[in-house]
């Protein structure tokens, strides 16, 4: 893998523009029973979606009240029963959020299980618990209001189905965790890349099988909920889907909400949009049962995202990025193009983005393995006018599909999370085109035209260069030495990449970047993998005594890569061409500057 140009030492910290926060007191119709009004044997009843939309309930039974060092500090133990448990084989994950009442006040919401036991048991967070979420002020870029239209919030029974029977379920043997953490579910990439995207959220990924083509997220502009409703975060949604499926706790009469009762994430204020979900099946297993299901129509967003629960605001829209992948297949000639949105968190997304690209890579391809490719990225939204554009080429012995966003990964990272200035909308595009073959040249062989040359001498470069088990072919580059050169110089011919000079007066300490402008001119001045490069080298010897001699000195280490680069092509010193493949091999050859 070839070395990306390092441009910062060190992350400046983003911090997205910090809303108000939302009430300190979140409002339940009907109120609220608190932990210290429990007793063992208290009955209650639970709503949560076990099938489609509607919501069922079932009886829960209070066994006690656990003390936790740990935030919520309270847990209330609790046994389910009823039809609905017993065919979905006990609490699953999924049912996180779904509401507990006791006498039609609200005590919490069902958060925690555990594995290989007995799943009737469960573990409750109280509500005013949750409710201390709102501590917290939110970090939303832009939050767009819309009328709201929301039912009154029940209490008890009032208004909610009872006891609606699913069918029988199939046995499975997936996995959750000792939370009942919301089943993280996606579509349209790979396995492999799944996995990996469950490391970077903490939860692994169920892959559902199917083809999401053409399956639209509408935005619902005129919400209806009530507690007990299957809810999900929307993480991405569009030709690739990752969504987390949980219970909404509680609505109150301005729009807040409460869900999930445990984490989504950890990451606290944030800006995931919310969506209704359709429950597919409650899936027994020996583990413990979890729900499939899909997300449906936007309905609000998710600014926090706590220890003790998820909540934000019905009605309101989170800023997005958007993403797409033109792919085209040299060998079969076969041409795609994919499209999807993700929540807006550069932090967290220019980790996730890249390995769901790989995994389309891998589906669209239809299959992994060694290779070449041809990867054109593009960056645009506010504040950058005309975009930013780089293209490169790469070649794997093993896994182009990986290996081909391994650049792209970095550059996105620096340019999204830039010191200067929010780039929002954010929009990320990449037109791959690749190839099984090994599109791979190697430099092998280099001679020069002259042995000795003046200052300012010219002198042509033959290279030689072997196709892979292909007939060499010969290209000539002239070079120029520098006019103040003098002594025994090296010329390198290198491919793109190898060897490339580093930034070496923002390492050494002499500048920093200044600008967004000045990053994406370091990043355009890169050499790419595809190029030919020559260039003399000259040894220079700093005389300690002469003033004149060490301000100039001093005044080149403050150059910029991209300034000195353009320079040497300027005087002669450095040539390059780009060519249709990758370029490897790196050669030296001496030459003596000679004055006349």
């Amino acid at each position: 893998m070839r070395k990306i140009l390092i441009l910062f030492l060190f992350l400046i910290l983003y911090l997205a523009t910090a809303g108000v926060a939302f009430a300190a007191k979140f409002s339940v119709p009907g109120g609220i029973m608190p932990v210290e009004a429990l007793r063992e044997g208290m009955k209650g009843t639970a709503f949560t979606v076990v099938k489609g939309d509607a919501v069922v309930s079932f009886p829960v039974t209070i066994l006690s009240v656990l003390p936790s060092p740990d935030s919520p500090r309270n847990l209330i133990l609790i046994r389910a029963s009823g039809p609905v448990i017993e065919k979905t084989g006990g609490i699953a994950a999924g049912m996180s959020g779904s509401p507990v009442f006791i006498d039609g006040k609200l005590i919490g919401a069902i958060g925690y299980g555990w594995n290989f036991s007995e799943h009737e048991t469960g573990l409750v967070t109280p509500i005013e618990e949750m409710a201390e979420i709102w501590k917290w002020p939110d970090r939303v870029p832009v939050i767009i209001p819309l009328d709201l239209n929301l039912t009154d919030p029940v209490s008890g029974d009032a208004g909610l189905p009872e006891n609606d029977q699913p069918d029988v379920l199939p046995d499975s043997g997936d996995t959750i965790k000792k939370e009942l953490s919301a089943p993280l579910l996606g579509m349209g990439y790979s396995a492999r890349s799944a996995k990996r995207i469950g490391e970077i959220l903490g939860s692994p990924v169920v892959m559902l099988p199917g083809d999401i083509r053409g399956v639209a997220v509408p935005v619902e502009y005129d919400p209806v909920l009530k507690p007990g409703e299957a809810v999900s975060v929307l993480v991405a949604w569009g030709d690739v889907s990752l969504a987390a499926i949980g219970t909404l706790t509680a609505v109150s009469s301005d729009g807040l909400f409460l869900a999930f009762a445990h984490p989504f994430t950890s990451r606290g204020a944030v800006a995931f949009p919310l969506a209704r979900a359709w429950i597919h099946e409650v899936i027994p297993s020996i583990e413990a049962p979890f729900k499939i299901g899909t997300p449906g129509s936007i309905i609000g967003i998710v600014t926090q995202d706590r220890p003790q629960a998820i909540g934000g605001r019905i009605g309101q829209f989170a800023p997005v990025m958007d993403v797409s992948l033109k792919f085209a297949d040299v060998d079969s000639g076969e041409k795609s193009f994919k499209r999807f949105k993700t929540a807006y968190d550069p932090f967290l997304m220019t980790k996730v983005i890249p390995e769901m690209l790989i995994g389309l890579v891998d589906n669209v391809w239809g299959r992994t393995g060694e290779g070449s490719a041809k990867i054109t990225l593009k960056i645009e939204g506010g504040g950058l006018a005309d975009g930013w554009q780089r293209t490169n080429l790469f070649f794997s012995s093993t896994d182009i599909g990986k290996d081909l966003f391994s650049e792209f990964s970095d550059l996105v990272d620096a340019i999204s999370l830039n010191p200067f200035y929010e780039i929002m909308p954010l929009g990320i595009h990449l037109d791959v085109e690749i190839t099984s073959d090994p599109r791979v040249v190697l430099i092998e062989d280099v001679n020069l035209s002259k042995k000795i040359v003046p200052p300012g001498g010219s002198f042509d470069v033959e290279i030689t260069l072997r196709p892979f088990r292909k007939e060499p072919v010969i290209q000539k580059l002239t070079l120029r030495a520098p006019d103040d050169s003098e002594g025994l110089c090296e010329v390198v011919v290198r491919g793109g990449g190898i060897e490339e000079p580093g930034q070496e007066s923002i390492e050494q300490g002499w500048r920093t970047i200044r600008s967004l402008q000045e990053l994406l001119g370091e990043f355009s001045a890169m050499e790419t993998n595809d190029e030919v490069v020559a260039e003399i080298r000259t040894f220079r010897l700093l005389v300690e005594d002469d003033p004149a001699a060490m301000e100039e000195e001093e005044e080149s280490q403050r150059k910029l890569l991209s300034q000195i680069k353009e320079e040497k092509i300027k005087e002669g010193s450095m040539k390059s061409y780009r060519s249709n493949y990758y370029v490897d091999g790196l050669l030296r050859r001496m030459i003596r500057v000679v004055p006349e």
